[in-house]
């Protein structure tokens, strides 16, 4: 009698509540080849009622979320997220905050750890105007830092990627991302991207697709293609011989960028592969691995 009594009440009270006296409950979910210094991290929302708005930080940064929808996984929020070059090791989180339909606050938070990374160092000789640039071409170099401030900035709504991403040439790495570069013998940032293994005249692949937000000749990375693929993500073609694509065109993985070459600061010739989570580099390599889509 008393187990019948209790399967009563908590239909009873079941039956009373309608789905707008509850509020959702969120699921996060992570993606990532790793948890460490130059690591992108994708991070995939999903609730159990409609939510109004999202919002996320990891490790002091704002995530943007960009809602997708599928008869296979209903309405999913996917949001870009990285640590950073210089994040120390140790316990972090990422914190979810959303909006249901009626107005309420529905927090969410997913705990994860940071593992310690360690990188090479490098010592490069180049012109001396690359690593001291000469006063008449410093107003340049602020004015295209600026432009791609500007670029980084965007948060394109764009379908999340399902796909691994494809190599831009096939050449192996000369340089590898993160490394501590001293040029002539003078410590600059470390090294925002991947250099690859490619002869004057290669063609470069876009890796995956999106929208090129610039195509054009500057100061230190010579002939340069920013490509968006939504939601602050971004790939960087740079010392390219030959540009090959325009501003604002659409482009698909596998489409042709440009050429490979020696423009800008370089000591050869070869291809730089950058990528980037707003204006913050992560190691491009992290986009051909399937852990990042699965």
């Amino acid at each position: 009698m008393p187990v019948v009594l209790g399967i009563l009440l908590v239909t009873t009270l079941a039956g009373c509540a309608s789905a707008e006296e509850w509020p959702p409950a969120l699921t996060i979910d992570v993606r990532a080849r790793a948890i460490e210094p130059g690591e992108p991290v994708r991070i995939e929302v999903s609730s159990t009622g409609p939510l109004r708005t999202i919002a996320g930080e990891f490790l002091g940064a704002a995530v943007h979320f960009v809602r997708a929808e599928s008869a296979e996984t209903g309405v999913r929020f996917n949001g870009w997220a990285l640590v950073r070059l210089d994040q120390a090791p140790g316990p972090a989180a990422i914190e979810i905050r959303a909006e249901d339909a009626q107005g309420r606050i529905v927090p969410g938070t997913h705990a994860v750890t940071v593992r310690a990374k360690e990188f090479p160092e490098e010592r490069l000789a180049v012109a001396q105007r690359f690593v001291e640039p000469p006063p008449e071409v410093q107003a340049r170099i602020a004015r295209e830092q600026e432009r791609t401030k500007a670029i980084y900035a965007r948060r394109r709504d764009a379908a999340p990627l399902r796909e691994t991403f494809v190599r831009p040439v096939p050449g192996e790495p000369t340089s590898i991302f993160g490394t501590r570069r001293l040029y002539n013998g003078e410590p600059r940032s470390p090294h925002p991207g991947l250099d690859l293994r490619a002869s004057e005249g290669t063609p470069v692949q876009c890796v995956g697709p999106g929208l090129v937000v610039l195509a054009d000749d500057l100061y230190y990375s010579g002939n340069t293609v920013i490509v968006d693929h939504g939601g602050g993500l971004f790939t960087v073609y740079a010392h390219l011989s030959s540009i090959d694509v325009a501003p604002d065109q659409a482009i698909a993985a596998g489409a042709l960028v440009g050429r490979s070459g020696q423009t800008g600061r370089v000591t050869g010739p070869h291809l730089h592969w950058g990528a980037k989570i707003g204006d913050q580099p992560f190691d491009p390599t992290a986009l051909l691995d399937p852990a990042l889509f699965r």
